[in-house]
């Protein structure tokens, strides 16, 4: 292809280009406003994965439902009544603020008491006990009853506030203006505010009650409102006010008070519920003398949300510096650092703002995408500014120097950018929604830096004035690197079976730990050791029932179904079946299993409609313990509001109170006499009358009195209790196991458990199956491996034909992938090694390495069958190593340095993805040139033959 058209055309019109590009930059940037961060895997997840679809579908059944664990801890132990009096406090305090369901804690918890009238609902704590009896007392109910002794921790000195959230609550947009005036002029712009239009409320801080509605509703601290003279003002927005009218009224409004500092901002995004309580807490009165823990799902997801926009604000300023070192060192110029930085930041600038244009969150894929188009991106401008220097050694003119770059370079750069393009592309093979985007908006990127870097950049060097010292390369002192590469090329061409022999015992040594490399997901573990969230979260799964859940959905087609005592009793057994697991040398097993004993707990307990009707049948049979069990087939109820009396056949039934006469049964046509039992048929139970007493009892068949007993809770309590386990037509009931870890590879074994009860021991008119959002991490963990052997395989086979067209030869597009192959072998090697997981973060390494790492191969092979033109074999390779090899060192050590500022993450996934991309950038480049050779030196391939070179060195000369 001619690129001289093209070259000519930006060197006479250099400010139109430049002037588009900025155009184009504001346009594509402006959608960067519109960006958000999404940490919720399981909105990548398609609807059409089964795991996905079964979620959903339950989801409309029984509404998702986040939590949030607080865990109050104090030395003297939890059963003060100071502590219980905060408990009480802090759970109406919590429970009051918008988007919570509810909170479930010592003060708040039920219990279920039986009457002569059946059952009651009660409150464990009717009011704080004071006195160290009624403390005692209060102790020994909470800790006997199966509903309210999950709430106290094993250490005794613990108690945990369960809040239930209401569903997407962290993702529904909050409407506010946030107003910076100076302080003096606070008062004067409140007093305007409430009179204006469309105004719903004005909140300084000044009250304890707005301070706390700007912590606990907008996550705002108060106490940083005010400062330096200045005062912020956050405006509530009437509803039905239009937001864009609003500002325009408040920033005239503003301006016209506070024309110094005035200053109106308009926000509609979620805040997440975690960043809220985190600045509630602390307004609240704490009379406990140890830490609180806070973690569960929410506060997970809200914890990456704000670590995500933290290492943005982090990491991009970090690889910025780094990349900028590497181009001083290279160029020692300021043009040489602002030309290459300038076209990869515009780069980042057209990618994200065309993911703010797509609707595309940034997630924990995405997040990483600036700094790897940094990283990668500055190559391209590099051999545009390179080949412009060597132009300037040969003409005096710029425009023309300019010219012949882009003519010439502008082939190889567009080559290597397309294996990068296609390195990245083939994450868009991928069924997980992020790392789709992720792999898009990459290949996008490099595409946006590749065509920068043929226009922009000539664009600005026309306009600036050469640079004072432009020797092409070939003439500079070789230097001590060079010499250091060529010896190195040397050795490896003189000695090409040792050199083969090392890397393959290399190779080998590493390619033992390949199986020892895992698929695995752990929300936990991807903090920090040191991390709040993780010491709080390992503080919880260790004292309580365990942060993550796992849920079990049983239906049965049949209204009522399922609430036959055998489907209960298969529930029941499962539930005590999965917490009898335990964990010992990483293996969930069983009571069956000889070192149970040695195992810890894995799973903190279970809750379903099971753990309900249990306790409903003991308070209902006047709290006898021998009834906390599922009813049976028959249950006997004694009759309480008739007797009967027996003569000459006639049955007589009164009112056991008033001894009027309700009816007459004659015995053979309503009722038989059986061991001095007469048995009557009441429709769907059956009541038999003792003749010597006049007593009746009913048997009453178990579907039917657990229906009853339900009935009767629903009617004495809180029905959302029972509604958030069994749905209205009674034919579908949810099981909640809670579970003391994170581990999707334990998570696994507790599920196969599970699954393996359910099909021995579940009757077959019931169906059972698992969800939740650790089913969905499953789910997640199933398409990791999907995508990672699938783009993995495609990248290496679409480079591999990529090369093989270009080159025209199959040996060379088999030799040009070795090197990258061993270098993924070495990778994954080293993975295993050091028990690094494949996870969402370190699933993109290796199609990444593969577009990337490639380059150098090419580079290699480019230039040594150059030097074959005139040289034997070895000379060709240590011209080679002497020139192209001093490109290919600095050009990976630049890509590692870049990668490698993803290490100063605060998430050990971008910890372990900037290491291992560096090392791969490492690898690849360093089996380019000693492995490669010294197989190209043993096997003597054709198209290394003068006669296949003929061609390519005609076309040279």
């Amino acid at each position: 292809m001619n690129f001289r058209p093209i070259a000519r055309y930006i060197t006479q019109h250099p400010l139109f280009i430049i002037t588009a590009i900025m155009i184009l930059t504001l346009g594509l940037g402006s959608g960067m406003f519109r960006l958000q961060v999404d940490t919720d895997l399981t909105d990548d997840i398609p609807s059409t994965i089964p795991e996905k679809a079964f979620y959903d579908q339950v989801g409309t059944i029984f509404p998702s439902d986040d939590f949030l664990l607080i865990a109050l801890t104090n030395s003297k132990g939890i059963f003060t009544p100071e502590v219980l009096s905060q408990v009480k406090s802090w759970s109406d305090t919590i429970e009051a603020i918008p988007g919570v369901k509810s909170v479930l804690s010592l003060s708040s918890a039920s219990l279920i008491k039986g009457t002569e009238a059946g059952i009651q609902i009660e409150p464990a704590m009717q009011e704080v006990p004071v006195t160290p009896e009624a403390v005692e007392t209060f102790k020994t109910v909470i800790e006997t009853n199966d509903l309210t002794k999950t709430l106290i921790g094993k250490d005794g000195k613990s108690t945990a506030l369960i809040i239930t959230l209401k569903e997407n609550l962290d993702t529904t947009p909050v409407s506010r203006f946030i107003i910076q005036v100076s302080e003096d002029k606070a008062d004067s712009l409140t007093e305007a505010l409430a009179t204006t239009e469309g105004v719903a409320a004005v909140i300084r801080g000044a009250t304890a009650e707005e301070r706390f509605t700007l912590a606990s509703v907008y996550a705002l601290d108060p106490s940083v409102l005010a400062k330096k003279g200045r005062q912020t003002l956050l405006i509530v927005p009437a509803e039905g006010a239009e937001p864009k009218a609003l500002q325009t009224t408040l920033e005239s409004l503003v301006k016209e008070i506070d024309t110094k500092y005035g200053k109106v901002t308009y926000s509609n995004k979620g805040i997440p519920f975690y960043d809220r309580i985190i600045k509630t807490l602390p307004l609240l009165e704490n009379k406990t003398d140890g830490k609180t823990y806070i973690s569960g799902s929410r506060a997970v997801s809200g914890i990456v949300t704000r670590l995500l926009v933290q290492d943005l604000s982090l990491l991009f300023p970090i690889v910025i510096l780094i990349i900028t070192v590497i181009l001083y060192l290279s160029f020692r110029s300021l043009r040489g650092v602002l030309l290459p930085l300038g076209n990869v930041i515009i780069s980042v600038i057209w990618a994200m703002g065309l993911m703010g244009w797509l609707n595309q969150a940034i997630s924990n894929a995405t997040m990483v995408l600036p700094i790897i188009l940094i990283a990668v991106g500055t190559a391209y401008t590099i051999h545009v500014i390179n080949r412009y220097y060597e132009e300037l050694g040969k003409t005096s003119d710029k425009k023309t120097a300019i010219e012949e770059t882009i003519t010439h370079v502008a082939l190889p750069v567009f080559l290597a950018g397309a294996t990068t393009f296609i390195g990245f592309m083939s994450l868009t093979v991928s069924r997980i929604d992020a790392l789709r985007m992720f792999g898009i908006l990459s290949a996008l990127g490099i595409l946006f830096a590749l065509i920068l870097s043929l226009t922009l950049t000539p664009a600005i060097m026309v306009i600036l004035r050469p640079p004072k010292k432009a020797l092409p390369r070939l003439t500079e002192p070789k230097g001590r690197l060079a010499e250091t590469l060529g010896i190195l090329g040397s050795l490896v061409v003189q000695h090409p079976k040792t050199t083969v022999g090392i890397s393959l015992l290399l190779l080998a040594g590493l390619a033992v730990f390949v199986p020892r490399v895992k698929f695995e997901t752990n929300t936990i573990n991807s903090f920090k050791k040191s991390s709040e969230v993780r010491t709080a979260s390992e503080y919880l799964n260790e004292n309580f029932t365990g942060i993550t859940v796992m849920t079990i959905i049983a239906s049965t087609n049949e209204d009522g179904a399922i609430l036959e005592p055998a489907t209960l009793k298969a529930i029941d057994g499962l539930q005590t079946r999965l917490e009898q697991l335990r964990l010992y040398k990483g293996k969930v097993i069983g009571p069956e299993n000889s070192d149970w004993f040695k195992g810890t707990e894995i799973v903190g307990g279970s809750q379903s409609i099971v753990t309900f009707i249990k306790g409903i049948n003991k308070a209902f049979n006047n709290d006898n313990e021998a009834f906390n069990k599922v009813p049976d087939e028959e249950n006997p109820v004694s009759v309480s509001t008739e007797v009967y009396s027996y003569t000459k056949g006639t049955l007589t039934e009164k009112d056991s109170e008033t001894g009027e006469v309700l009816t007459t049964y004659n015995e053979g046509s309503d009722f038989t006499v059986v061991d001095g039992y007469a048995v009557l048929n009441m429709g769907d139970y059956t009541r038999k009358v003792d003749l010597s007493t006049g007593k009746a009892i009913d048997s009453i068949p178990g579907r039917i009195y657990v229906g009853q007993l339900v009935f009767q809770y629903e009617n004495s309590g809180k029905p959302e209790n029972i509604e958030a386990f069994l749905d209205n037509p009674r034919k579908t009931v949810k099981i909640n196991v809670f579970i003391k870890t994170a581990s999707s590879t334990l998570i696994g074994q507790i599920q196969k458990e599970a699954r393996t009860y359910i099909a021995h021991n579940f009757p077959k008119d019931v169906s059972a199956d698992i969800t939740g959002l650790s089913n969905l991490t499953l789910a997640v963990l199933r398409l990791l491996i999907e995508s990672q052997i699938s783009s993995v395989l495609s990248s290496l086979i679409i480079v591999f034909f990529f090369i093989t067209l270009l080159s025209r030869s199959f040996v060379e597009g088999f030799f040009s992938i070795i090197p990258l192959s061993a270098a993924l072998l070495f990778n994954f090697g080293f993975m295993g090694l050091f028990n690094i997981p494949i996870d969402i973060s370190t699933a993109t390494i290796a199609s990444i390495g593969i577009g990337v790492g490639i380059d150098y191969t090419l580079h290699f092979l480019e230039r040594l069958k150059s030097f074959l033109c005139n040289m034997e074999y070895n000379e060709a390779v240590k011209a080679t190593m002497e020139t192209t090899g001093k490109g290919i060192f600095f050009n990976a050590l630049a890509v590692a340095a870049g990668f490698a500022a993803l290490m100063f993450s605060q998430l050990r996934g971008n910890i372990f993805m900037g290491l291992l991309l560096s090392l791969i950038m490492i690898t690849s480049s360093t089996f380019a040139v000693t492995l490669l050779p010294a197989l190209l030196k043993l096997i003597k391939p054709q198209f290394l033959h003068k006669e296949a070179l003929k061609t390519a060195c005609e076309e040279n000369l």
